[in-house]
């Protein structure tokens, strides 16, 4: 199985060098050819120009653990091992806002069981502005943890409290406060929109939406035509604007499924919108085994490459596939949105497998296992999806089993990749973003049916030529031939 990195202060300023060249290592699978981690770098887009050297959000305000509490505990390879709870003053908080205190910790042992560290953020008079705890069911192995607190602030100073339960061995390396969401946040995500149905872009209050996209045309003078005549409104709060306005009024001209792309000076968000339900239309073989397979939108939300799981959907040529028939579908990057779409997919167009593909490191890697738990803990602070949501060490079902193993022949997905010429390697963490997400709803979805399901990731690429919209056609394509071919 793989594990995660353990990294001190030092260590977390070479990561994000290392992410974004692919070049971490991880530990070996037990069956993989060699010891490289196939998904190094899974989150290298989120880097470029949104993070410090040392992983931060550029607008974070960061306290290290041994100054904020240095009383708390013992320094140890330059985190604080607590022995006491840790309190202190947190910085950042004189910003006013909605806010995100996000604490780095590792557990170095605990109950195995129930509450391991509980978290507070406390006002001037020691009242509670938000508490958070992190159970033993939230543990991604011995890595390092996100667990964030969020609180609306008015500029005033506040505590912060860390305390790890009877039993816990616990580090805390740093906290550091940022606003919450990265600024810009499309309401309600992406979906199926009536005309009448109405859309909210949330954003500071400094802040205006500069541009609007849809599908890649630039719409933004209608908006503000729509402001001025009163068919869109702007409300302002103390710390944040409300841009409301009709899905009809904003995008007419919209397609069957249309990208709706925003920005706020530097900040981003993208959303689908869909006029009506995806459509069960299956390709290739009549009569043929149904197979769903499932790719994503550029991300981050102002990607500007395609991404290569939506090349490879889209570039498979059904006509060649025997005894199979294939219903191709490109998903919202949204933690909730994607992982719903494709549980609607399965329940109403009954595929008899489902094949999702996501955007990955430096190899092609067949995913065995899904975890029930959504944290990008990766890069410091965690990163939003593409609506500009950030969770970390959120459950995704709290009623669902802590891991799903994979439905899919990856044995017979293999062998067919290898025999055109690719060299796949088989992965045990998918990470915790979105393609977990749906990794981990197909699975769940498709289990109790007796059907197939899975998720592979692709390598990263930044730049599609004929010949490599070939290639990723042709990996999808044997994928699915493999799969069909194992239930036929």
């Amino acid at each position: 199985m793989a594990c995660g990195l353990l990294f001190s202060v030092a260590m977390r300023r070479i990561l994000l060098g290392l992410l974004a060249a692919g070049a971490l290592v991880g530990c070996t699978t037990p069956g993989e050819p060699a010891s490289e981690d196939p998904n190094a770098g899974l989150l290298r887009d989120f880097i470029d120009g949104k993070f410090d050297s040392a992983g931060h959000p550029l607008n974070s305000h960061v306290a290290q653990a041994e100054s904020l509490c240095a009383t708390a505990g013992t320094v140890s390879s330059g985190a604080l091992r607590l022995v006491s709870a840790c309190e202190g003053s947190l910085p950042g908080s004189a910003q006013v806002g909605d806010l995100t205190a996000s604490i780095r910790l590792r557990v170095r042992s605990a109950p195995a069981s129930g509450v391991i560290v509980t978290a507070k953020i406390l006002g001037s008079a020691r009242d509670t502005l938000s508490t958070a705890t992190l159970t033993a069911a939230q543990l991604r192995s011995s890595s390092w943890i996100d667990l964030p607190l969020r609180w609306s602030s008015d500029g005033t100073a506040v505590t912060i409290e860390i305390s790890a339960s009877r039993g816990a061995l616990v580090d805390v390396d740093y906290v550091e406060v940022f606003p919450q969401q990265f600024g810009l946040v499309g309401d309600p995500g992406s979906g199926i929109y009536a005309d009448g149905d109405r859309l909210v872009f949330e954003m500071p209050r400094s802040k205006k939406l500069d541009r609007i996209m849809l599908d890649r045309v630039d719409i933004t003078a209608r908006m503000s035509t729509l402001l001025q005549s009163g068919k869109a409104t702007r409300t302002t709060t103390e710390y944040r604007a409300l841009v409301e306005v009709s899905v009809g009024d904003l995008a007419p001209e919209r397609k069957a499924t249309s990208e709706l792309e925003l920005r706020a000076g530097a900040l981003a968000a993208r959303v689908q919108l869909r006029r009506d339900a995806t459509a069960c239309k299956f390709e290739g073989a009549p009569n043929g085994v149904k197979v769903l397979i499932t790719g994503f939108q550029p991300f981050p939300a102002d990607g500007w490459h395609d991404n290569v799981s939506a090349v490879a959907v889209t570039s498979l040529d059904p006509a060649q596939l025997r005894g199979a028939q294939v219903m191709r579908v490109v998903m919202p990057v949204e933690y909730d949105r994607a992982a719903a779409q494709v549980t609607e997919l399965i329940e109403r167009c009954a595929p008899a497998a489902v094949i999702s593909f996501g955007q990955g490191g430096s190899a092609i890697a067949l995913e065995q296992t899904a975890y029930n738990l959504q944290d990008t803990g990766e890069v410091s602070g965690g990163v939003p999806d593409n609506r500009g949501i950030i969770r970390a060490a959120a459950l995704i079902d709290a009623a669902a089993p802590t891991t799903r193993t994979t439905l899919l022949p990856l044995e017979d997905i293999e062998a067919a990749l290898v025999e055109i010429g690719e060299e796949p390697r088989y992965s045990d963490d998918p990470g915790r973003y979105i393609c977990n997400n749906v990794m981990f709803a197909d699975i769940g979805a498709m289990g109790p049916r007796g059907g197939v399901a899975g998720f592979i990731h692709l390598p990263y690429e930044d730049a599609f030529d004929a010949s490599s919209r070939e290639r990723y056609g042709k990996v999808a394509l044997a994928a699915v031939q493999a799969t069909a071919d194992s239930i036929r």
